[in-house]
């Protein structure tokens, strides 16, 4: 085969699903770099975006035979990439990093959408009950942490405890709020997606 550009995704696909390897190779090359910044943007992780693109694409020449792509091949591999993020980040949003974003999102993210801005008032009630329900040292210790960006240092110097303190205190609290959010993880992974795309 020659220059990808004289080739259709439509010729493409059907050489594919007759197991044309090149045609393949012509497919991914043509679209790995958008899928993957779009999958590294919400990810924040390059090998976990390279990983997740490359399941797509392995995901496409393992179901060859049956794939029938109607319309857009781009728009189907970006929903593609959506819908694995989302699954990513759904299994692993108790991971301290995304639960760090969440409560970051939490706080700055106005969705468009009318939907969307109910689903947000109902997981900050989440972690807003979750945080009441602190003992009163580690709540004090997570707010401080969470909403006056107080470093271990300054929060163990101004409650006269140790950093160790600090930080086991915000583990704890961390791990309070993982079990409050468990029940709402497929609505948590989609916000977080939406806001950092």
């Amino acid at each position: 085969m020659e220059a990808t550009a004289i080739y259709t995704d439509e010729t493409l696909l059907g050489l594919v699903a007759d197991g044309d390897k090149d045609a393949f190779t012509m497919l991914y090359r043509r679209y790995w770099q958008p899928l993957f910044a779009s999958a590294a943007r919400a990810l924040r992780s390059k090998t976990e975006a390279a990983d997740l693109v490359q399941d797509i694409f392995l995901s496409i020449w393992n179901r060859r035979h049956e794939l029938n792509i109607t319309g857009s091949l781009a728009a189907y591999l970006q929903t593609s990439v959506k819908y694995s993020v989302i699954k990513y980040i759904e299994k692993n949003i108790t991971r301290r990093d995304y639960l760090v974003l969440l409560t970051d999102m939490l706080v700055s993210y106005q969705p468009p959408d009318v939907e969307s801005q109910l689903q947000i008032k109902e997981l900050q009630n989440v972690i807003q009950s979750a945080v009441e329900q602190m003992p009163n040292k580690m709540r004090e210790v997570y707010q401080l942490s969470r909403q006056h960006h107080l470093s271990h240092k300054e929060i163990a110097d101004r409650l006269g405890i140790s950093d160790e303190t600090v930080k086991k205190h915000i583990q704890h609290a961390l791990q309070i709020i993982k079990t409050a959010i468990k029940h709402n993880a497929t609505t948590f992974a989609f916000l977080l997606f939406q806001w950092l795309r």
